[in-house]
């Protein structure tokens, strides 16, 4: 229940700090929304650490239940900060209580929800921060860039490496496997999961991409195992 809290605490913070910012004007539009999505995200990607699975869930639903309610009454205005429409603050709820309940371990989850939070983030602010400068494309009525997917890559790249080198909990697995192989996997579902957040309908991306992340992050292990088994 102390989790809980704190995770309800923390939420709180950023979003009352991205609505303080967007009505100073420090922040506004998308970068007020992404302030929001990066910081939210990133806090929600350790829950593990001080909640079970069910009280992420039971969060989750929380979360979306709140965001219903911001969107009716009009409030939190740094969440609605660009004129398009989207589900995406919903399907984000729904992305990180999906990713509790498919992914038990901890570290595979929490690279799932970095995901979302940096891979996703960054690469929006970088499309939007270039402006007329970027190198945009449209596809499915979505507008995209080329410098905000390669950035969507190079993090998740990044994201990737650090969980083989540093958090697998199967490393023993893979002491026999060539050195070439980290970063080689890293980069093929670095692409893979660019190609997913570019094609994904829009909002969809916030459940589509930590499944995908964590998902590809599970593949070697069935591998693994199943030619063990044979």
């Amino acid at each position: 229940m102390i989790g809980m809290l704190l995770a309800i605490a923390c939420t709180a913070v950023v979003l009352f700090a991205g609505e303080y910012l967007w009505r100073k004007r420090i922040l506004k539009g998308e970068y007020a929304r992404k302030f929001v999505h990066i910081n939210a995200a990133t806090i929600a990607a350790f829950w593990p650490l001080i909640m079970t699975r069910l009280q992420i869930v039971i969060l989750s639903v929380l979360c979306m239940v709140v965001l219903v309610a911001v969107k009716q009454l009009n409030i939190f205005r740094s969440l609605r900060g660009v004129r398009r429409s989207t589900y995406g603050e919903l399907w984000y709820a729904i992305g990180i209580g999906l990713s509790a309940v498919v992914f038990k371990e901890n570290a595979i989850y929490t690279i799932a929800i970095l995901h979302m939070a940096l891979a996703d983030g960054f690469a929006a602010i970088v499309g939007v921060g270039m402006g007329k400068k970027a190198k945009n494309f449209t596809y499915n009525g979505a507008r995209k860039s080329i410098e905000g997917t390669l950035t969507f890559v190079v993090v998740s790249f990044f994201l990737n490496a650090t969980y083989w080198l540093y958090f697998s909990g199967h490393q023993s697995q893979l002491s026999g496997v060539s050195p070439l192989i980290i970063p080689l996997y890293s980069i093929v579902c670095a692409m893979t999961l660019s190609v997913a957040e570019v094609v994904a309908p829009r909002g969809s991306d916030n459940v589509i991409i930590p499944m995908l992340a964590g998902a590809l992050l599970w593949v070697p292990y069935a591998a693994l195992s199943f030619f063990a088994i044979i």
